[in-house]
């Protein structure tokens, strides 16, 4: 385990499960770690699920040996590894980030505190991009938009794969039902079945993570197959969303796919200014075609 919270006293509230889906992450992997074992509120147990790494995930995973459990997963596939990984959580509420993902330290004292609602089944939170050119101005585009998304609140059809938790009972209910398709996004398509079986997923502005601008750093075409992604699954599961939720993700891709060469620019000047490398484009898809 990354911690535990015997030492304090009795064990009050939820136990909490961070899982990680990885897929040659080990540039990524050991950062997500160690902003874990710094959170004001510890995890009860972190999991990685290694999705046949080529690369040195391996080794980063074992600097982190009897404080984090490592899975693996034969299966290729985002969807794939995260089911394991979500699947063995013991947790009474399971956090499932990227591989890039960098918590601030009192996230998970933030999904505590967001659980105590009996209401929430799950919930999804603001992100900002670490790696670009003015990242203030970034983050605030980006919570303009997921505010749009969130509009009414209260049972949002969606559920960002980067920064989300759910209550593990509530994951076992909707897990045999969701879809194994490539040609859409899994964190999405499992929002989409939470609000189709009636649960309830909370946007909380409060529970901002750190993440990697690396999904715009391909070409044009890359960029916008990724974007096409999410408009798929709304249409795929047309019908049995709220209204005008197929809408939505159109206009949003188009707005996207307009702002591309700045984005882009933003995530590549950042990396030249400070002498970082230029990571290789990454997506998280349902398939091996990051």
């Amino acid at each position: 385990m990354l911690a535990n919270r015997l030492a304090g006293g009795t064990m009050t509230g939820p136990r909490i499960s961070v899982v990680i889906p990885a897929y040659n992450e080990e540039s990524m992997i050991g950062a997500c770690l160690d902003a874990l074992e710094k959170q004001s509120r510890p995890a009860d147990e972190v999991i990685v699920v290694d999705n046949n790494s080529t690369d040195r995930t391996a080794d980063v995973l074992a600097e982190f040996r009897e404080r984090v459990i490592v899975l693996h997963e034969p299966r290729q596939g985002v969807q794939f590894a995260r089911d394991r990984g979500m699947n063995a959580a013991t947790g009474d509420v399971i956090v499932r980030i990227d591989a890039d993902t960098r918590l601030p330290a009192g996230h998970l004292a933030g999904v505590e505190a967001t659980f105590a609602d009996p209401r929430v089944d799950a919930a999804t939170g603001p992100v900002h991009y670490y790696d670009v050119t003015m990242p203030r101005v970034v983050a605030r585009g980006d919570a303009l938009v997921r505010g749009i998304w969130t509009v009414p609140n209260g049972r949002l059809d969606w559920i960002f794969g980067a920064n989300m938790a759910i209550r593990r009972s509530t994951w076992r209910a909707v897990s045999a039902g969701l879809c194994a398709d490539e040609r859409f996004h899994e964190d999405l398509d499992l929002g989409m079945h939470l609000r189709a079986a009636g649960h309830t997923v909370r946007y909380e502005r409060r529970l901002t993570a750190g993440t990697s601008s690396r999904r715009i750093k391909g070409d044009y075409a890359g960029f916008r197959h990724y974007l096409l992604m999410t408009e798929r699954g709304y249409a795929q599961h047309i019908g049995r969303l709220r209204r005008g939720s197929y809408a939505r993700a159109w206009m949003t891709a188009r707005l996207l796919l307009v702002m591309y060469p700045m984005m882009r620019w933003l995530h590549t000047s950042h990396h030249r200014r400070h002498g970082l490398p230029v990571v290789a484009a990454r997506k998280n898809p349902m398939s091996t075609r990051a």
